[in-house]
């Protein structure tokens, strides 16, 4: 499966996968808005908690994918998936692109996780109550939110199935290719999460799950040339 370039078609502009997510978003974040005038803070209730929380519920792996922190931040994720999602979607299908966005979101919140178990192992070898407690409260802020996971994921996938598809960057007033564009951000990504800068609350490790997972699942379709749902 190599398609190269990325040709828009005159059909299917905003596929409904794409379309729907967006929808889902907006919907949940002015629930929080108006949430919040009631004193209810719906990033605790559908925010990721860690395991080891007594606020960790499973279905949070689901509903984080779709909290945001602030506008900015729903703003730049909505504008990530429409790019890259509607060429994924093209090239996939709908369903099959749900899924692969889904999972995309899963496996960042996961790798998040093992990685900052990880790291509170390494702050407290040896002290097994103190890693619980630490892990309890993990990651700062006691909850991981929002779409970016997946949507690093989505960029993974576009950027393997559409490498030469040239895209313009903020700044930058050539062209630069998706596979360049994906390599950059993967890479800013990695030296972030090893090099956190004081009050990052970015959860850098998430974005490089979600372009794991999204690696991994285009490669799996690509050999078994068949769906994998």
């Amino acid at each position: 499966m190599n398609y190269q370039r990325y040709r828009p078609s005159s059909q299917n502009r905003m596929p409904p996968g794409v379309m729907n997510l967006m929808i889902i978003n907006g919907i949940m974040f002015l629930a929080k808005i108006l949430a919040e005038t009631k004193l209810i803070d719906l990033d605790i209730l559908f925010g990721l908690h860690h395991p080891f929380s007594p606020d960790f519920h499973f279905y949070q792996y689901l509903t984080s994918m779709f909290m945001h922190a602030n506008f900015s931040h729903i703003l730049f994720n909505m504008f990530g998936l429409w790019i890259f999602g509607v060429m994924l979607e093209n090239a996939f299908g709908t369903k099959r692109f749900l899924i692969y966005y889904l999972i995309c979101g899963f496996g960042a919140s996961i790798i998040y996780q093992l990685w900052g178990s990880i790291a509170q192992y390494n702050n407290f070898v040896g002290n097994v109550p103190g890693i619980i407690e630490a892990l309890k409260t993990y990651p700062p802020g006691g909850y991981l939110i929002g779409a970016s996971g997946a949507v690093y994921g989505v960029l993974m996938g576009a950027a393997l199935l559409f490498p030469n598809t040239e895209m313009y960057m903020m700044f930058i007033p050539i062209p630069v290719k998706l596979k360049w564009l994906a390599i950059f951000y993967g890479a800013m990504e990695l030296y972030s999460s090893f090099n956190l800068s004081p009050g990052d609350n970015i959860a850098h490790f998430a974005h490089i799950g979600g372009m794991i997972f999204g690696f991994i699942l285009v490669k799996i379709y690509s050999r078994s040339k068949t769906h994998f749902y």
